[in-house]
């Protein structure tokens, strides 16, 4: 008796087992934008700040802004031991997201200029991206930017992406090094906050705090569905201008929040340096 029962609790397991296995995805085969459940890991990738100037940039734009000639090339590392395939979608202020996909050979790296894509990423568009792929990734979004004319970089920026996917602890982000300097010094420095939000669904309500002495600050703003916004704070009068500054952004939905410093020889107007990283995602985390 206990011998038909030990061979009755067998078969069960083994059924339970194959059907499991029918029901899991394929090895390396990642959910489709919109499927619940979790991505497997390394398979979806952020960032939120992208713009290609071309070579005739002018200097000053019409908003007094400093503007360089501007390159990027989204590097992407295949980990697995097999093919795999990925999609790389672009995210703009005021029009439709725009995509293309391609392919890297197991264990290699693989680098794409979007500036050679303009059917993709039309040139002087602000862009975000989200890249997602059916194995194990790695992204790098690096930048060069430029003197008109001249192939030497005047200034680089590159950084692993964001990994996904997005949830609660993506809707409080913060950082400590906000600054804009414009003082008696030749060292001139800009600051913008670049948010992402991937999200078809709707709208982010978005509210920066600015944590400075004497009290704080805020400023407002909507990133609509599937957008990218931007902040530029050297022309925002909420920011303070030659004041270190802590950041908070808070969203009413997951966002991706990137924050971007060039700094430029006061009455020179090409860049001398330029850097970019993500803000810190404390949407988990008990903080007033």
């Amino acid at each position: 008796m206990r011998a038909m029962l030990r061979e009755i609790l067998a078969a069960a397991a083994a059924l339970a087992f194959l059907a499991s296995c029918s029901r899991a995805p394929s090895p390396g085969t990642a959910p489709r934008i919109g499927e619940t459940g979790q991505r497997p890991p390394l398979t979806q990738w952020f960032y939120a700040d992208g713009r290609l100037l071309p070579d005739d940039t002018t200097a000053r734009g019409p908003d007094g802004a400093i503007r360089s000639p501007a390159r990027e090339w989204l590097v992407v590392a295949n980990l697995d031991r097999r093919a795999v395939s990925f999609t790389a979608t672009f995210y703009f202020e005021d029009a439709e997201p725009r995509s293309f996909t391609r392919s890297v050979e197991a264990r290699r790296s693989q680098s794409y200029a979007l500036q050679n894509m303009p059917e993709v990423i039309p040139a002087g568009k602000l862009y975000g991206a989200r890249v997602e792929s059916d194995g194990p990734i790695l992204v790098q979004p690096s930048r060069g930017e430029y003197e008109p004319y001249n192939p030497v970089t005047a200034a680089m920026s590159s950084f692993i992406a964001y990994p996904g996917p997005l949830g609660a602890r993506e809707t409080r982000w913060a950082y400590a090094d906000g600054l804009v300097l414009d003082d008696d010094s030749p060292l001139e420095e800009w600051e913008w906050i670049s948010v992402l939000n991937p999200s078809p669904d709707g709208a982010a309500s978005v509210r920066i705090r600015f944590l400075r002495p004497g009290g704080e600050s805020e400023h407002r703003l909507a990133v609509p569905a599937a957008r990218v916004g931007s902040v530029d704070l050297y022309h925002l009068k909420a920011f303070p201008r030659n004041s270190l500054t802590g950041i908070i952004v808070e969203s009413d939905r997951p966002v991706v929040v990137e924050q971007i410093r060039r700094a430029y020889t006061k009455g020179i107007p090409v860049i001398a340096s330029l850097w970019a990283t993500f803000a810190h995602p404390i949407g988990d985390q008990e903080v007033p």
